[in-house]
Formats: C-alpha cells, structure tokens, sequence
C-alpha cells in the first residue's frame, strides 16, 4: 500500500494537506503526517513502501532520501531551451557569478530551489548571500507583465504527456481567489489546449524530462507563455484537483534499487 507523507502547515496549505490527505485515502493509500523533526522510524524506512512526501522542497528531499525514494528533478535549463514562441521573452540560463555583472534590469530567480528572492533586480542591486557557490543554476529573463497565471499539473497517461488538472492562481493582482479558479477568458485557449501545443512543441525539438508542474500565464498584446516549471511534491494546488495532482506527484516519485549488502 502506498503511503502520502504529508509536511505540517498552517493557513491554505494546511487545507490543500487535507484535500490531498482525503484524495490518498481514496486511492487506497495510507496517510503518515511526519512528525516535526522529519526524522521517520526505523521500521517505517525498512518497510520498502512506495508514496509521496509533501510539502516544501527541503522537506520531499529529506523524506525521498531517508525512504530511498528518487525525486525525477525538473532540468534546470529547461525554460531557457523552450521555443521563443512558448516563452514571448528572452529567457536565459546562466551561472550566478554571470547573473550579478548584468547591466540591464532583469528578472532573476534561482533554477533550483529558493535560495534568493525571485524579482526584478536594476544594475548591481543583484547580491545574493556569499554562501551560494558562484557556478549556482541561475534563470534571467525580460521583465513582463503577467495579467493571469494558472498552475498546471503534468504527467504520463497512456503513451502521452498531458495536463491532468490547472487552475488560475493570480487574476489582475488578485491571488489564489477561489472564485477565478476555474475562469478563462473568452479569447484565449484553455490553459490545458496551450499546455497540450507546448508538450507537442517539446518533443519535436527535443526538449527532455518535461516538468511535472508548469505555470502558464498571460502576457497583455502577446498571449500565452511559460512562467516556470516547479516540483509537484513541493506545488502549491491553487484550486487544481488534488486527486489529479496527486497522480501526478506518484509519477514524480520512483522507488530507488536497495544498495547490495
């Protein structure tokens, strides 16, 4: 039987646990809550149990690692290498000790995990902590506006890619509003339609290891583009349906060959 191992937390998150929790038990899986510290039984770790951890980056990592579980990454360059047309901006990919010499303001935000605020930054403002090692996968784009984002949850099904579930997070500055979740405007293809072009666009210019969860959004004059891909362990659901998400989340998840004694 298959285990979800759930993060605590608190305000919205706390009920996306729920609805993921309610969507597990569905499925005919078992539900762990870790305790606090992250650290799991000794027998809970021998049992071999396939499942899910979720909650933050750091959090699926440390639970992956202890029940030997691999955690498919998202590529780091993988925006940067999508067609132009996908992404209506100049996006690149580049080391962080290249990121801080820019001299035009752009978009800078890290490729993996959060290791420094995602913003705009002007000139020479750009100083992350000294800690992070200057070759750090770093992602730098134009500055646009995004009137509208939704968030979308992609994997297998059958011999194809698709969007299982996606749901609008921000519409015209109004966040996680559950009255826009499931609105699109009249002029624009559904979220999925776009999602659909853009894996048919992957694999016919060789762009590998589609992201479990990418967002989409809505640049005004230019339409439908990319925002970012991100883990769909660590996702937020924002009004997707957590019984989608979830299946998406077990195709994220593999079970790693025990290390011979």
């Amino acid at each position: 039987m298959k285990k979800l191992m759930t993060q605590a937390r608190v305000g919205t998150a706390h009920n996306e646990i729920l609805a993921l929790q309610v969507s597990a038990k569905e499925l005919g899986w078992e539900v762990y809550p870790v305790p606090t510290g992250w650290r799991l039984d000794d027998e809970l770790i021998k049992s071999g149990v396939q499942g899910v951890a979720y909650g933050s980056q750091t959090f699926g990592e440390v639970i992956a690692q202890q029940m030997n579980w691999g955690l498919k990454a998202n590529p780091f360059d993988w925006l940067a290498k999508l067609p132009k047309q996908y992404v209506k901006r100049q996006v690149d990919f580049m080391p962080l000790k290249d990121a801080k010499n820019l001299t035009v303001p752009k978009f800078i935000k890290p490729a993996d995990d959060k290791c420094f605020d995602a913003k705009v930054y002007e000139p020479g403002e750009f100083k992350p902590h000294e800690s992070i090692p200057g070759d750090y996968p770093t992602l730098v784009s134009d500055i646009v506006q995004w009137d509208l984002e939704y968030r979308c949850f992609v994997g297998q099904y059958q011999d194809a890619m698709m969007c299982f579930t996606w749901s609008n997070y921000l519409c015209h500055g109004d966040i996680n509003n559950p009255k826009f979740h499931r609105m699109v405007p009249a002029d624009l293809l559904l979220p999925d339609h776009f999602v659909s072009d853009l894996l048919w666009a992957c694999a016919a210019y060789n762009v590998e290891t589609v992201p479990s969860v990418i967002d989409i959004g809505v640049i005004p004059g230019k339409g439908w583009a990319v925002i970012e891909n991100n883990q769909a362990w660590a996702s937020g659901l924002y009004g997707c349906d957590p019984m989608q998400a979830l299946k998406v989340m077990e195709q994220s998840v593999e079970r790693l060959p025990q290390d011979p004694v």
